[in-house]
């Protein structure tokens, strides 16, 4: 009698082959961004700016040309794009994806710091209120998600938050528009982990939408050629007010 063979494949078939071939991606990709000038140069990507190639040069201590080298492999490997604009190339995340894996990566530093490269340890306030692509972190963006969800305005869920019905128009009345935020061809809110406080901030487009109020109404204020951020005398008093977030 002839055996009948199954129309289906084994799905444990190509197992072994497609575990290889992942191995063998995850660690191109790693390659690709732990070289330690590249690192660097993405480490002061993170702020959400664009940079052009002497910038990224000069931060990572690197020849142009080096830096060229550097450039055209995580542009070819999906991690940064560019923007031409005249003579001189801009450079940045290729998507909002990336700059969660490096802030992700960040967390691996060890508390006590020993780990960290020069350009960390040399701002006091970094820890305290920096950006993260293109949102709040620190121990200011940590406590001000706290209390937004303390206040029922945003509830937390593993992988996102979500705005409840008083939350709509609390952001609302502070010119957030939530509709629209909800259509932009990108996350809306997620919580981002905090290396420095090894706990949640806001990411996603909500996340920035708040950091931009909160510099649009001079609350807080960028420090010069740094992530760093500086909250001022009156957005002491309005975070507390807005947020019941004390600092």
């Amino acid at each position: 009698m002839n055996r009948k063979v199954s129309r289906y494949a084994d799905p444990t078939a190509n197992a072994g082959r497609s575990d290889e071939l992942g191995g063998r991606h995850f660690a191109s990709v790693a390659a690709l961004i732990g070289e330690k000038s590249r690192a660097v140069m993405l480490w002061n990507l993170i702020e959400g700016r664009e940079y052009t190639a002497t910038e990224l040069a000069d931060c990572a201590g690197v020849s142009r040309q080096t830096c060229s080298d550097h450039l055209s492999k995580l542009v070819g490997g999906g991690v940064l794009t560019f923007l031409q604009r005249g003579r001189h190339r801009y450079y940045k995340f290729a998507n909002e994806n990336v700059a969660q894996v490096i802030e992700k990566m960040a967390y691996l530093i060890s508390p006590d710091g020993t780990a960290r490269t020069p350009s960390l340890s040399a701002e006091s306030g970094f820890r305290y209120a920096r950006t993260c692509y293109d949102h709040l972190a620190g121990k200011v963006a940590v406590r001000l998600t706290d209390a937004l969800v303390s206040a029922k305005i945003v509830t937390g869920h593993p992988d996102k938050f979500k705005v409840t019905h008083r939350g709509e128009e609390w952001f609302r009345i502070r010119g957030i528009d939530i509709d629209e935020l909800c259509r932009m061809k990108r996350k809306f809110a997620y919580p981002c982990l905090d290396w420095s406080e090894r706990r949640n901030h806001l990411g996603g487009a909500l996340g920035a939408a708040v950091l931009k109020l909160l510099l649009h109404n001079g609350w807080i204020r960028r420090k010069e050629e740094s992530r760093e951020v500086v909250v001022t005398p009156k957005g002491r008093i309005e975070l507390r007010n807005q947020f019941a977030v004390e600092i």
